[in-house]
């Protein structure tokens, strides 16, 4: 077994390439998360004990980034001393610092401090742990190394939280020895200062020497006013046992089990119960009044210090995906059970479990696993139809339509399965006796391909009747992007698969192939890694690393985006590398008359929707009274929509031209436009879209012209007439 050294170092190698891949789905249906620690309003970090993982937020706990995962030891408590700098502790002694928000980390662990519960640091040295064998140890070098305290417990008594107002007054609670410890010596030697008769305090919090709070079993909420030395029972309005305090100022919230939290305005004098969710197991207030929840699974959200909450992130399957498919840009599915509708960015649980899933545009789809299960969908799998399915492990399927499907798999029974009466009887198609069918794609309702990792591969010309094999090469996947041009692990084929060429360069453990033309194309790596072809797979280039923690089965190209799934239940989607079917909009800051777009490319601003000469920079300054807005094609060619509109006001008075000096007709038009201008002085004419562009431009001289507009789409276009004496535009209506 690896040890934690090792683990971390193989996990810190891998960080550098974080940056290229979101992880969609970062909390799970097993996440329990036993410490939560918000440092602001946008960074926190949360410990997930059963997956042993730390995760992230850099905007509030909208997206989560994991940050280390299968950690040699479960990750218990969290102190962070700013945005970056941190520790955590765990299971036997473990501790893991780190210096820059736990993307690399040095760990440790010790046995011998038995499993650390909770930990608090005064300052960037001195810190204190507690253990659940009723120790505390204390620290002078930042969790470097840790020495033995005199708490007087047994070891039947675990500490659960720890604070010190300052180096030498410090608190404890300690569960199941009914107690609240203090220390007036740095933590060296600890004394019980709690009633006899009360039992099970799992936190608290002190505002400064005096006065303090803490809550336990069975909604047990005690309060001090002389430091500690006399206690006051409050009415929690619960008697469920509570876990984890926070507290801003008079603000204070308390959670624990069946869903229960209280929360006080008035610092612990009187509560009110809600109840939502769950088991809770950590909170955290930030001073604005911003705060998050976390329990088995879901993570609640407040922003008015606890007075309501809502569900903001719920956990998703955890169970390795094998296969993902989507349906068209916006609704995909994963084989675990989950779901997304819009292009793959979120996710949630649907009846679509199992090994191999397919969906198709029009709703038909199906789903198989193991020892023959299968369903079907004819809604993109918001709903399923149970049936059964052939007698094998269903790797994959493929559906025709809401009553045709095919299933392929193995080992045992091993082959191609089909089905025209919606699941009720199957006739095996194809007999691999004890190998596998790994992937299946259909180009059309009689021309459809076959895969398995063993090496073989098939062809059918009638729709799946019979099958013949192709003698290229087989493996986990195969794609076709056209009746002729298709590419499997380690082949390629321009003729429908009558004959396969080698290709070189994609990855020996390729689980995944996809093209978005005949030239460019993409495979994935079970790690994660993507190569790239642009010669339609004659030669492949490293183009995306992997992401920290890999283990792909499938991924697909969607809507501008690579997505990839695999171990944990873990769905990824990598930065944007092509074009979206949805055109991004810029964004535009004004500062004054400053205009600017913070977007780089190649950039485009218009005045009244006509392009401004020389207006090609980031900033550009406003100089007339009127709508401006910018389009950018960036980097990947990629043209945007048009921004919002930025009105702008100046105070000097603006010429204005005289239209009536130029006339369009017929107008509206059909197939060709005449121009008349009083001028007869050289000019450009340019005709621009409704998105600001410029569709048709010609140099003209003389008083009438004529232009052909049958090429043009039907719509609303500017006419922009410019000489050396301004310009004048125009309106025409193409019909």
């Amino acid at each position: 077994m690896k040890t934690l050294f090792t683990l971390l170092f193989s996990i810190a190698c891998a960080i550098g390439s974080v940056a290229q891949w979101e992880l969609l789905t970062p909390i799970k249906n097993t996440s329990e998360f036993e410490d939560l620690v918000m440092v602001n309003d946008l960074v926190g970090y949360a410990a997930d004990r059963p997956t042993r993982t730390i995760l992230a937020t850099e905007d509030g706990g909208n997206t989560w980034q994991r940050r280390q995962h299968l950690l040699g030891n479960n990750p218990l408590a969290i102190h962070m001393w700013d945005e970056e700098r941190g520790i955590i502790v765990g299971n036997t002694g473990s501790t893991i610092r780190t210096t820059d928000g736990f993307r690399t980390v040095v760990g440790s662990s010790n046995p011998t401090y038995g499993h650390l519960n909770c930990v608090f640091f005064l300052n960037d040295t001195l810190g204190w742990v507690g253990t659940q064998s009723g120790r505390i140890y204390r620290s002078t070098n930042a969790g470097v190394s840790w020495s033995l305290m005199q708490s007087g417990q047994s070891t039947s008594n675990y500490i659960t939280s720890i604070q010190f107002v300052d180096e030498l007054v410090g608190y404890a609670s300690c569960y199941g020895g009914g107690r609240v410890l203090k220390s007036v010596d740095g933590g060296q030697t600890w004394v019980s200062i709690a009633p006899v008769d009360l039992v099970f305090i799992r936190d608290l919090h002190f505002s400064d020497a005096m006065n303090g709070v803490a809550v336990g079993h069975a909604g047990h909420v005690i309060r001090t006013t002389d430091g500690g030395a006399n206690w006051t029972f409050m009415p929690s309005n619960t008697t469920y046992n509570l876990v984890s305090l926070s507290v801003q100022g008079q603000q204070m919230v308390a959670c624990g089990w069946w869903g229960r939290a209280i929360h006080s305005t008035n610092g612990g004098l009187t509560w009110t119960e809600q109840t939502f969710g769950q088991e809770h197991m950590s909170v955290s207030l930030t001073p604005s009044g911003f705060g998050l929840m976390g329990g088995i699974a879901r993570i609640f959200r407040t922003t008015d210090f606890g007075a309501t909450w809502t569900l903001f992130k719920d956990g998703t399957s955890s169970s390795t995906i094998e296969k993902i498919s989507f349906a068209n840009e916006s609704i995909g599915v994963a084989g675990n059970g989950l779901r997304t509708t819009d292009g793959g960015r979120t996710w949630i649980a649907a009846p679509s479990g199992g090994l191999g899933v397919h969906i198709n545009p029009n709703g038909s789809g199906s789903r198989g696993g193991s020892s023959g299960s299968f369903g079907r969908t004819t809604d993109m799998f918001e709903t399923s139809i149970f049936a059964t399915g052939p007698n094998m492990a269903i790797r994959c399927t493929w559906s025709m339509n809401e009553t045709t499907h095919f299933a392929g798999g193995g080992h045992v029974n091993g082959g191609i399965y089909r089905t025209t009466n919606s699941g009720s009887s199957w006739v095996r198609v194809l007999d691999q006796g004890n190998t596998i069918i790994n992937d299946l794609w259909f180009v059309n309702d009689t021309l459809g391909f076959a895969v398995g990792e063993d090496g073989n591969s098939h062809r059918t010309v009638d729709g799946g009747l019979t099958w013949q094999n192709m003698g290229g090469s087989g493996g986990h996947t195969i794609f076709f992007i056209d009746e002729l041009y298709g590419w499997t692990k380690l082949g390629r084929t321009t003729d429908g698969g009558l004959s396969w060429t080698l290709m070189g360069g994609t990855p020996q453990s390729c689980k995944s192939i996809f093209f978005t033309s005949r030239d460019t194309g993409y495979a994935v790596s079970t790690t994660g890694q993507v190569v790239r072809s642009l010669d339609g797979g004659q030669s492949w280039a490293f183009f995306l690393a992997p992401p920290p923690f890999g283990g792909i089965n499938d991924a697909a190209y969607v809507d501008g985006y690579i997505i990839i799934a695999g171990s944990y239940g873990d769905i990824y989607r990598s930065q944007r590398i092509g074009c979206s079917s949805t055109p991004w909009v810029p964004e535009v800051q004004v500062d004054g008359n400053t205009l600017c777009t913070p977007i780089g490319g190649v950039i485009q601003w218009y005045f009244n929707m006509v392009p401004i000469e020389g207006g090609t920079t980031d900033c550009i300054e406003a100089e007339q009274s009127g709508n401006y807005h910018v389009i950018v094609t960036d980097e990947l060619n990629c043209t945007s929509t048009a921004s919002a509109p930025v009105q702008v006001i100046t105070t000097h008075v603006e010429n204005v031209s005289n239209s009536s000096s130029m006339m369009l007709y017929p107008n509206p038009a059909q197939q060709h436009v005449s121009l008349d201008r009083k001028a007869s002085t050289q000019a450009t004419v340019s005709f621009i879209d409704a998105q600001g562009r410029i569709v048709l431009v010609q140099r003209v001289v003389g008083g009438n012209t004529v232009f052909d507009v049958s090429d043009l789409d039907a719509g609303l276009y500017l006419v922009r007439v410019a000489d050396e004496r301004g310009a004048e535009v125009l309106r025409l209506v193409k019909e």
